[in-house]
């Protein structure tokens, strides 16, 4: 009986390891996997929200809103190979990490707090000049939104990984 135990132990550590060891990797799956989009699309089982931009890139940014105390979310921009990780409310300039055209963005949540049955993240997208902003697109809305309050049942893992997936087209005009 004991022997179990000990087995047991040691197969729920390792699978809290890996559980760890995949979700700080999920930024490089999506940068190095060239089908990472469509796989995901298939696995949360949802169109990408899609965005029009007018007006180039200029004072372009994702301003991070919300964010449960203890997590980190990425923002990982597929199309030039550049993410960036916050842990805290802030902007992250996006006229680097964007380009004129079509532009594939992902978010994720890559560190949780220790409450995997809660987490809670929201970007808007918005034109800052001087760090004010003087448009916020969706009509304020967040871009990327995920939130998890643990009285859903996990159907499968994107559940529990907080990915959402955005097109963003960004214009001259």
């Amino acid at each position: 009986m004991r022997y179990i135990q000990y087995v047991f132990a040691i197969l729920l550590l390792f699978s809290m390891n890996n559980a760890s060891f995949a979700q700080g990797n999920i930024v490089d799956y999506f940068l190095r996997d060239s089908e990472a989009w469509d796989k995901t699309k298939k696995l949360i089982h949802k169109e990408p929200r899609k965005i029009v931009i007018t007006g180039g890139l200029n004072g372009l940014v994702f301003n991070l809103v919300e964010l449960t105390d203890g997590d980190e979310v990425a923002l990982v921009f597929i199309d030039t190979q550049k993410y960036e990780k916050l842990k805290h409310k802030r902007f992250c300039n996006a006229e680097d990490k964007l380009f004129q055209g079509k532009n594939r963005v992902v978010s994720v949540t890559t560190r949780n707090s220790g409450n995997r049955t809660q987490f809670h993240y929201k970007f808007l997208l918005q034109r800052n000049i001087n760090n004010e902003p003087i448009t916020i697109y969706n009509n304020g809305n967040a871009i990327l939104e995920s939130t998890y309050d643990g009285s859903l049942p996990v159907k499968d893992i994107s559940n529990l990984s907080g990915i959402e997936l955005c097109e963003i087209e960004v214009r001259d005009w």
